[in-house]
C-alpha cells in the first residue's frame, strides 16, 4: 500500500521537473525574440535617420544612387553582350620562368672543355662553382615545377568550366588533366560518343571508353558555339604547352638527381625522386615530411563515380607516386599496401641523409 503512493509521487514529480523546463524554454525564448525585435527596431530607427539625412541635404544621395544604378544597369548589359571572360595571367609567359628555360637549354647544349690539363686548384674552384650552379638550377627547376603544377590544375578547372556545357559528365570521369584534355581534343562538339570510338583507343582504355559512351548516351549536355569551341581549344593549346614544359624541366631535374641525391635515387629510381620533388618544390621541403605523408604525394583524386565503380584509372586510393616504384611493383598484390609503407618509410631517412649531406 505504500509503494503505489510512492511512485505516483515520483511520476508527479517528474513531471512537475519537465514541465518546469518547458517554461523555463519559453520563457528564454520569448526573452530572445524580444531581444531580436528591439535590435530590428533600432536597425529601422538608425535606417530612417540616415535616409532623413539625406533627403536633408537636398536629394543628392537619391539622386547618386539613381545614377548608381543606371550605371549598374548599363554594366550588366554590357557584361551580358560580351560573353567573353577575363583573361588572367599564364605561368608561361612570365619572364623569369622564360630566362630559366633558356638557362636549361644552354646547361644541356654546354660541353666540358678539353683545352688541356689544369692545376687541381683551379679544378676544384671549377668544380664547386659548378656545383653552385647546378644546385641553383636544380632548385629554381623545382620551385618552377611546382608553380607547374599548380598552374595546371587551375588550366584544367578552367577547361572543365569551359567544357561543361558540352559533357558535364567527362570531368567526374576522367579526373587526370591530361586525359580529360585528350578526350576532349576527339570529341569536340561530337554529341554521339561512339561515332569516335576507335580515335579514343589511342588514348583511352576499353573500360573508360565504355564507361564514357554510356554516360554520352545519357548527357544533359549541348553543343557548343564556334566561339566556345574556340575558348575550349584554345586552353587545350595551352595544356599542351604547359605539359612539355613540365616535360623538360621533369627531364632536366632527372638527369640530374643521381648525384644530388643518391641515396633517395638508390632506393626508388631518378624518375620517382624527380615526381617527388617536383611536388614539395626541393629537397629540404621533402625532408620534412613525415614517412606517413610521403605516400600521398600524388595522390589520385577519387570521385562519386570512381567509388560507384566507374572507376578510370587503376591507381589505389591512398597512394601516389611511390606506388610506381619497383620495390613496391615486385611484390605481390596483396603485400603491396605493406611494401609502400616499408619504402616510405626508408625513403624519410634517404632524403633526411641526402639533405644534410648536401647542405654539408
Amino acid at each position: 500500500n505504500t509503494i503505489v503512493p510512492y511512485f505516483l509521487h515520483f511520476t508527479t514529480t517528474m513531471a512537475d521537473a519537465l514541465l518546469d523546463d518547458l517554461d523555463d524554454l519559453s520563457d528564454f525564448q520569448e526573452e530572445e525574440e524580444e531581444e531580436d525585435e528591439q535590435r530590428q527596431e533600432a536597425t529601422t530607427n538608425s535606417v530612417y535617420d540616415d535616409e532623413a539625412d539625406g533627403n536633408d541635404d537636398g536629394g543628392g544621395n537619391a539622386k547618386t544612387t539613381g545614377d548608381n544604378d543606371s550605371s549598374l544597369d548599363g554594366s550588366d548589359d554590357a557584361a551580358a553582350s560580351n560573353s567573353q571572360p577575363p583573361s588572367r595571367p599564364r605561368l608561361l609567359d612570365d619572364l623569369s620562368l622564360q630566362r630559366h628555360l633558356s638557362l636549361i637549354q644552354s646547361d644541356q647544349d654546354s660541353k666540358p672543355s678539353a683545352d688541356g690539363p689544369a692545376t687541381t686548384n683551379n679544378t676544384n674552384a671549377t668544380d664547386r662553382d659548378q656545383d653552385r650552379q647546378q644546385n641553383n638550377l636544380i632548385l629554381q627547376s623545382n620551385r618552377h615545377l611546382l608553380s607547374l603544377t599548380h598552374e595546371i590544375q587551375r588550366t584544367h578547372l578552367h577547361l572543365r568550366k569551359l567544357y561543361h556545357p558540352k559533357f558535364p559528365e567527362l570531368e567526374e570521369l576522367l579526373t587526370e588533366p591530361f586525359q580529360y584534355r585528350q578526350a576532349i581534343g576527339i570529341l569536340q562538339n561530337e554529341m554521339d560518343v561512339t561515332l569516335v570510338n576507335d580515335r579514343l583507343n589511342d588514348v583511352l582504355t576499353s573500360n573508360q571508353i565504355i564507361t564514357i559512351s554510356v554516360a554520352g548516351s545519357t548527357t544533359s549536355g549541348r553543343p557548343l558555339t564556334a566561339a566556345e569551341l574556340s575558348r575550349v581549344n584554345d586552353a587545350c593549346l595551352y595544356l599542351d604547352r604547359l605539359q612539355r614544359t613540365q616535360t623538360a624541366l621533369r627531364s632536366f631535374v632527372q638527369s640530374k638527381m643521381e648525384r644530388w641525391a643518391p641515396s633517395t635515387c638508390a632506393l626508388v629510381g631518378p624518375a620517382i625522386a624527380s615526381l617527388l620533388l617536383s611536388a614539395t618544390g626541393g629537397l629540404a621541403e621533402l625532408a620534412k615530411i613525415p614517412a606517413c605523408n610521403l605516400q600521398l604525394l600524388g595522390k589520385t583524386k577519387w570521385t562519386s563515380a570512381s567509388r560507384a565503380g566507374l572507376a578510370t584509372q587503376t591507381r589505389v586510393q591512398h597512394a601516389g607516386y611511390l606506388m610506381e616504384c619497383e620495390l613496391v611493383t615486385g611484390v605481390p598484390s596483396f603485400l603491396r599496401m605493406k611494401a609502400l609503407k616499408a619504402v616510405a618509410g626508408k625513403l624519410a631517412l634517404a632524403v633526411r641523409a641526402d639533405y644534410v649531406n648536401w647542405e654539408s
